[in-house]
């Protein structure tokens, strides 16, 4: 089979492998689409991820089961799943016991092209019996390219049901990826009474606008974004939570200290992996609400994929570009126009 792997820093090596022979407790997946997710950019600047390299990416699967190892009951040869969201351990520790299998304290090194040996920048991917709990089921009436998404949109869904956000809510959302897209498109649908988009460049400002934004306010160029917010809403103070999806420091900053009102809330849903470098003390003072949130639950996948399949939502757009297993390097993780790019997938069959 055809595979891309990760031996270094900005180093991917297209080779041929043998297919993996599923043992017992195992199933061998034949890949559709894999995304490429900010994480697999950060592995390949760094050239290093949580386990030894070389390693084959793509935590962001889809697929079909083609074989079965001895003793798997729970699903079937032919079926469309998912290989992707998080494994957990099935209630044998705390975060677990309580419904939090996004922050199982034995699920991370289990999820495929993260801890687990590979991931899914493969023609195959097998996934381990321990990683069960990371496959789910994809409708027939839902297409694989969309079904793929659910990393970054589940991401954002996760965020914003984690928030204390309610009905006619003024919300700014910074950070217009994949992700804050997905989160505007969820706040509009959700009842929000006014929402300000705010990106560092004016290419997002369509995007945003398109997704159900009331405003875009470029944050890198606006002379002064805490008195613009302020006008848009009326008000002279800012808004009630601020979604930051970005996970850029200087993002962090604004949302803090120009972009919310005092006891309003500021949810981190960008993976800020930088030092911040304001006073804590400043936001204090004006007891903002910081709640943090990491990727999903199970149970979130799934509602995407019921309203998926319902045809109550719609991701337009944010598929930008289809690569290949040979281009992925040069046509994804290292391309030069990455940031007019929304999501770009990998077809291994390309």
């Amino acid at each position: 089979m055809r595979t891309a792997v990760l031996y270094g820093k900005e180093d991917i090596r297209i080779e041929d492998r043998p297919v993996p022979e599923p043992g017992p407790g195992q199933m061998l997946v034949k890949i559709d689409y894999v995304g490429i997710c900010g994480t697999d950019i950060e592995f390949y600047k760094l050239g290093q991820t949580p386990t030894p390299l070389p390693k084959i990416l793509g935590h962001e699967n889809s697929g079909t089961i083609v074989k079965l190892g001895e003793g798997v009951t729970d699903f079937q040869v032919g079926q469309r799943v998912l290989c992707g969201p998080p494994a957990h351990c099935k209630e044998n520790c705390s975060p677990c016991k309580e419904g939090k299998t996004n922050i199982c304290i034995h699920g991370f090194p289990r999820t495929a092209g993260i801890g687990m040996p590979d991931g899914g920048y493969a023609e195959y991917l097998l996934i381990e019996d321990v990683a069960h709990t990371m496959i789910i089921p994809v409708p027939e009436n839902v297409k694989m390219e969309d079904a793929v998404l659910f990393d970054v949109i589940c991401v954002a869904l996760h965020g914003i049901r984690m928030s204390r956000f309610k009905l006619g809510d003024s919300v700014v959302v910074s950070g217009m990826g994949p992700v804050g897209l997905s989160a505007v498109q969820f706040l509009k649908a959700g009842g929000a009474n006014k929402i300000i988009a705010l990106d560092v460049t004016d290419r997002k400002k369509e995007a945003a606008l398109a997704y159900g934004a009331d405003y875009f306010l470029n944050s890198a160029t606006e002379p002064d974004i805490a008195a613009s917010i302020r006008e848009i809403l009326g008000s002279d103070v800012g808004a009630d939570i601020v979604y930051e999806c970005s996970g850029h420091p200087a993002s962090v900053e604004t949302c803090v200290l120009k972009a919310v009102k005092p006891g309003g809330q500021v949810m981190l849903i960008g993976t800020v992996q930088q030092p911040i470098t304001f006073t804590l003390g400043t936001a204090q003072i004006f007891e903002i609400d910081f709640q943090s949130s990491f990727v999903y639950l199970q149970e979130e996948v799934e509602m995407y994929l019921q309203m998926l399949a319902a045809g109550k939502i719609a991701f337009p757009g944010m598929v930008t570009d289809i690569v290949s297993l040979d281009n992925c390097q040069e046509q994804g993780l290292g391309r030069k126009d990455r940031a007019s790019q929304l999501k770009i997938l990998i077809a291994p069959d390309k």
